[in-house]
């Protein structure tokens, strides 16, 4: 007897599906409840009813759990009453929902009937068209995109072909090969999809050794772990203390190549602490080691801000050369995809005045160029993230040249405490290392600081809220994977067959009431 649910218990399965799907993510890891928090929406998602309710119910149980910890800088850091902080992440929770819901209600408004054509090419033609809009729409928020949750699983091993748009479409054929198996009562049917609900993982398994990218030889990297408390990191009277601590930690690093410092551990604008950088240059220099140092950047002549990133000692491959940074030296990189409210405040106008939160310490950067040469150090081409851009494959991927060996990625996620969204970051970007084949090595303030091998293996990690210095020997890479060629041609494809396919069937299905 089949199972019959009323319309407000599809709902409440619907929210219960999505608060499933979290799970699968960092730090819980259980990457098969994706496809099936997916194949239970599919299960509910019936013709001619609201599949847009259906699908604002699955995101409200998927984001509201799976970003909760967005409230904590809100109101640990941004001055707010805790009912005000958990109301605004509720409200980007449900603005998040739009985007599965418009996936549901496109596939139930121009495809009714359920069969192979719906579950393999129409709905997640519509799911992939929903997340990518919210990769962009409003600077973009693609946190907790399926594929993500699948980095320790064989499918993983299709992010260098495809990247995660491409593994977030296999999650969605396995979702809906394995409804077909359970649904179809055709023996036919059932083995095929059962068959295509295989091959996914049998493709992934086959490609999990398969390097795209050519090693190079190993280079001595340590990350120097501040642990600098957030409400005493931006006081004045405590910069002297910090940068003391920074380079104390430095100068006492003798095997090291390469030092990484996180995400603004310099709370200070770069020309403030001018003569610090030019002390700090000069020992690295007689150390024959480089530095990449996180800086409040301020150009003195457009007197904008910057979100940097500045290099220091070492930076050509020649053993003895000469000191090169001075201010505004080139070899820097500025953040492009800033933060909203964090870094920016979109009609600060009108919300500024509003509370304390939308006053958050250096919330008025400029963006940098979207296109911007990697740091050279001591030879080495290194592609730079800031913090949130390492959520955005597009954003890095014109970035990557022949040169490039690694990504480097710093954060301060201080900012949101002991909750799961650093795991979650650290998660990006290991998916980041798998889609280019190149190592990623990420310093952070308080945690996750970590390496990340070229297939989105994490070698070593350090525990939160220690003052550390994690070192490891990386395997530098170049070349180009599939999908640094491609980008997401591959994937806008599949979408257009997709709805192509939908289209098709919708004008026979005309033509035919005609005759």
């Amino acid at each position: 007897m089949a199972l019959t649910l009323t319309p407000r218990l599809r709902l409440l399965a619907a929210f219960i599906s999505g608060l499933s799907a979290p799970l699968a993510f960092a730090p819980y890891g259980i990457w098969p409840l994706m496809p099936l928090s997916i194949l239970a929406l599919l299960w509910l998602l019936k013709p001619k009813q609201a599949g847009f309710k259906l699908g604002f119910c699955y995101g409200l149980g998927w984001f509201g759990y799976g970003i909760h910890w967005v409230h904590v800088s809100m109101a640990e850091f941004g001055g707010l009453p805790l009912w005000v902080s958990i109301s605004l992440m509720a409200l980007l929770s449900g603005y998040l929902s739009l985007y599965p819901a418009l996936a549901c209600w496109l596939a139930n408004k121009w495809q009714a009937k359920r069969g192979f054509r719906f579950y393999l090419l129409w709905f997640p033609a519509c799911w992939l068209f929903s997340e990518w809009l919210r990769s962009w729409v409003l600077t973009g928020f693609p946190w907790l995109q399926p594929g993500y949750s699948q980095i320790n699983s064989p499918l993983a091993s299709i992010a260098p072909l495809l990247g995660v748009y491409g593994v977030t479409w296999l999650v969605l054929l396995v979702a809906g090969a394995g409804l077909l198996v359970f649904r179809s009562q055709a023996s036919k049917i059932r083995g095929l999809a059962g068959l295509l609900l295989l091959s996914p993982f049998i493709l992934g398994s086959l490609f999990s050794q398969h390097s795209w990218t050519v090693t190079q030889a190993p280079v001595n990297v340590a990350l120097v772990q501040g642990n600098v408390p957030l409400d005493i990191k931006w006081l004045p009277q405590n910069r002297a203390a910090s940068l003391k601590l920074y380079q104390q930690q430095t100068l006492a690093l003798d095997d090291a190549d390469i030092v990484v410092w996180p995400e603004s551990a310099i709370a200070a604008l770069e020309y403030e602490v001018i003569d610090f950088l030019h002390q700090m240059d000069t020992q690295l220099l007689r150390k024959q080691q480089a530095l990449v140092a996180g800086v409040i950047a301020h150009n003195l002549q457009t007197n904008q801000y910057y979100n940097a990133l500045v290099a220091l000692g070492q930076q050509s491959s020649e053993a003895g050369a000469s000191a090169s940074y001075y201010y505004e030296n080139p070899n820097r990189y500025y953040k492009n995809h800033l933060l909203p409210i964090g870094e920016f405040v979109p009609f600060e106008d009108l919300l500024r005045p509003l509370a304390p939160y939308f006053n958050l310490p250096m919330s008025s950067f400029a963006r940098g160029s979207a296109q911007q040469n990697n740091l050279q150090l001591k030879g080495h081409h290194w592609l730079a993230a800031i913090c949130y851009e390492i959520a955005f494959g597009e954003l890095l991927r014109p970035q990557v040249t022949e040169d490039t060996d690694t990504i480097v990625t710093v954060s301060n996620d201080a900012w949101f405490g002991t909750s799961i969204g650093p795991q979650q970051h650290l998660e990006i970007a290991q998916m980041r290392a798998l889609e280019f084949g190149r190592p990623v090595v990420r310093a952070t303030n308080t945690g996750v600081t970590a390496f990340i091998d070229r297939f989105g293996q994490i070698e070593q990690r350090a525990p939160e809220y220690q003052k550390l210095t994690l070192s490891a020997a990386i395997t530098p890479a170049i070349g180009f994977t599939p999908y640094q060629r491609l980008g997401l041609w591959p994937i806008a494809i599949i979408i257009l067959i997709g709805f192509g396919c939908a289209l098709w069937a919708r004008f026979s299905r005309t033509t035919r009431n005609y005759r």
